[in-house]
């Protein structure tokens, strides 16, 4: 793929805050111009070191690294002032926000009348228009949020990197900013995004790249992540008519002789006509419980799969489901499909 399509690339890119104490490590993914980039990781995986290192906010450890065509290492202040940034922490000013708006549009060199428009729209997009002329310190915690993220969209920008930008944010308030987003990157501004709201990064993100303790095991589309690692789903089937015992223990016995694991009915006056299970292999058991059924005078008065969720490949991979922690990935392991250090060669 030509280099020009893409708006950074990383190979074996590190952070070491200790000698041998790795924060990231053999970061190696990509981000093509005009594409949403998610990334997934618990807590301390190391999702807020890589936004620094691709700010330029952390020196590189090791490896390499190219962000808009420019070395990483000496980009320097050009490279910044083709970058955007939002990150946990506040930052915020003693004027009001109206003001802190077209000042930030000016300070990177947003012509005047751009700037007031362009506020007026941050403020209309982000629901501001009660807080247009109170402090920042003074705004409740969304509504700082939600100033954050607008001031840091008042100036252009190729690459736009938002650590959990939602963060506080109601459900309408989310759903707008994301679909702006949106827009935005169909006009080519590529977008690096963390989040912890998977759903989000599901409606979002083009790619998703999952980092484990400081590694990338993972970088797919949603769709094809939920493909390779969507585990086991649940099928429920409620039958035409009662299930007789003996024929009940017939069907529970062969499905488990296929690797599916029986579930308990959740209400006892379906019990008699419903069956439930979990196999990794949902999919390829129903031709084969149509057949059963047929064979036994039974029809289907409803039958349910459990679609595969991007939330549950994502415990599936890193762990923490009900709460418990589970495994860590392996990295290299082809069981869990994971990268071996040094990333993915040629990722496209």
């Amino acid at each position: 793929m030509p280099s020009d399509t893409m708006a950074l690339e990383t190979r074996d890119l590190g952070y070491s805050y200790a000698p041998g104490r790795f924060a990231v490590r053999h970061l190696s993914l990509n981000l093509r111009r005009g594409e949403v980039l998610g990334l997934l990781g618990r807590n301390g995986a190391g999702k807020t070191t890589t936004v620094r290192l691709l700010t330029t906010l952390l020196p590189p450890t090791e490896g390499t690294a190219t962000v808009l065509g420019q070395d990483l290492r000496t980009g320097g202040r050009d490279l910044r002032a083709r970058l955007g940034v939002v990150l946990q922490s506040e930052s915020l000013d003693f004027v009001t926000v109206e003001k802190n708006l077209t000042l930030y549009a000016f300070l990177w060199g947003v012509a005047r009348e751009t700037a007031k428009t362009r506020a007026e729209e941050m403020i209309e997009l982000f629901e501001l228009e009660q807080a247009r002329r109170r402090k920042p310190w003074a705004l409740s915690g969304g509504e700082r949020r939600r100033f954050q993220v607008a001031r840091e969209l008042m100036h252009d920008m190729e690459i736009l990197f938002l650590d959990e930008p939602t963060v506080g944010l109601d459900a309408i308030a989310r759903r707008r900013i994301l679909r702006y987003l949106r827009e935005r990157a169909r006009g080519g501004l590529s977008i690096v995004f963390t989040t912890h709201i998977l759903h989000e990064a599901d409606m979002l993100c083009d790619r998703i790249a999952v980092l484990h303790t400081g590694r990338l095991i993972a970088l797919d589309t949603a769709d094809a992540l939920k493909q390779k690692h969507g585990g086991a789903r649940e099928v429920s089937v409620t039958f035409d008519s009662v299930l007789a015992p003996g024929l009940r223990g017939e069907l529970t016995q062969a499905l488990a002789s296929r690797g599916a694991l029986l579930l308990e009915p959740e209400d006892p006056d379906t019990a008699a006509t419903k069956v439930a299970f979990r196999a990794s292999a949902a999919e390829e058991l129903l031709p084969w419980l149509s057949h059963w059924a047929q064979t036994h005078a039974l029809g289907f008065e409803r039958l349910a799969v459990e679609e595969a969720t991007l939330e549950g490949v994502f415990l599936g991979m890193v762990g923490g489901a009900d709460g418990e922690e589970n495994a860590p990935a392996k990295v290299g392991d082809p069981a869990n499909r994971t990268l071996p250090p040094g990333g993915v060669e040629g990722l496209t």
